[in-house]
């Protein structure tokens, strides 16, 4: 169970994903999301959807049942009247006025706060905040509503498919049924229980989508929906001694570039007691030096005052949804800055500050 706070960009990491990486996790807390003026925020239990009373959207629910007949003429006034003159929750009055049966209001309830959650599927850009916490106790409309059913539904209803398409494995690599996820997998549709099949028999997204009788653009749909839950997957890349490259979670990053940036602080703030200002000019012509061959994130990267580096274009923020590739560029590309700087200190000051520096580097700690 993770309870670290964590944030990023729609356009890195789609809202599908971030919703599986909070079910995966077991996360509890509030999620924010913002594009331009629009903003949602959403509460989670343990993995699981929640509604809690002081972030119901009571208004709009209200509306939505007069828009959707699912009340008669006047029995909002009546309850309303009800409510104002007994000084009672409107909810509540819902069911003294005998519109609803408790039961089918919390059912009313639940199934539009899921409905105010499927639009944000289809965001192509904006940001996200998660902030860990627990309901406040008593203050729960609803609970223990379960996220994999909830994201396999909101991709089936996206309209945004570019989206689907551009967070997709590219056509060379192959897809493969991940055995862990077994007895967690939700209840699948036809078309999914198909493709899930049909995988285990293509050698890649191509041939996949090429011979699928769902045809290509339902394939695709299927296949970001179980790759998003983890029923497929990649293979995973190997590093050094054929092992597997480590796995992140969504909150991993976060540390990792923490941990990256102390020790770019420690190496500046070394060189810059011996040379003084002119330290920054050392470091910055350090990185200008391999920048070509780098991950991209890092060709528009600002170097701060202190030494630490600030990334000006989108970092990925979940390395467990990114490809294999971006991990290994990403951790690549920490090694090779925080090699480039320590060879700037070499030159500019000799072997045996080289030396005395690494050691210091050492006491911090290692990235991996």
């Amino acid at each position: 169970m993770e309870n670290n706070p964590f944030q990023g960009e729609i356009a890195e990491t789609p809202f599908p994903q971030v919703l599986a990486s909070i079910w995966r996790e077991e996360r509890s807390g509030f999620l924010r999301v913002r594009r331009g003026p629009a903003e949602r925020s959403f509460l989670f239990d343990k993995g699981e959807l929640a509604v809690e009373r002081s972030t119901f959207d009571e208004p709009g629910f209200l509306r939505s049942l007069e828009a959707l007949g699912l009340v008669r003429p006047g029995d909002l006034a009546r309850s309303g009247a009800a409510a104002a003159e007994r000084e009672m929750d409107p909810l509540r009055a819902l069911v003294e006025s005998g519109i609803f049966t408790p039961a089918r209001l919390l059912k009313l309830i639940e199934n539009f706060s899921i409905g105010e959650i499927f639009p944000v599927f289809d965001w192509p850009d904006g940001n996200y905040a998660f902030e860990p916490g627990q309901p406040k106790p008593g203050t729960l409309l609803v609970r223990d509503i379960p996220l994999p059913g909830l994201i396999l539904e909101g991709i089936r209803r996206m309209g945004n498919f570019d989206l689907i398409e551009a967070h997709l494995p590219s056509t060379g690599e192959t897809v493969q049924s991940l055995s862990s996820r077994a007895n967690e997998q939700p209840e699948l549709a036809a078309p999914e229980r198909y493709l899930l099949g049909a995988a285990a028999a293509a050698g890649s997204v191509d041939e996949l989508c090429a011979s699928s009788v769902l045809g290509s653009r339902e394939t695709k749909r299927a296949l970001f929906a179980l790759l998003t839950l983890d029923v497929l997957g990649t293979p995973k890349a190997k590093g050094k001694n054929n092992k597997p490259l480590p796995e992140f979670s969504i909150s991993d990053l976060d540390r990792l570039f923490a941990a990256f940036n102390d020790q770019c602080s420690f190496i500046y703030k070394y060189i810059s007691k011996e040379i003084g200002p002119v330290a920054l000019n050392v470091i910055e012509n350090s990185l200008d030096e391999i920048k070509d061959r780098i991950d991209p994130i890092f060709q528009n990267c600002e170097l701060k005052p202190d030494g630490r580096i600030e990334l000006r274009t989108l970092l990925k923020k979940n390395l467990g949804v990114s490809t294999d590739e971006s991990k290994r560029s990403l951790l690549r590309s920490f090694d090779e800055v925080l090699a480039a700087e320590v060879l700037a200190v070499k030159r500019t000051l000799g072997n045996g500050h080289e030396s005395a520096l690494v050691k210091g580097l050492g006491r911090i700690g290692d990235l991996h």
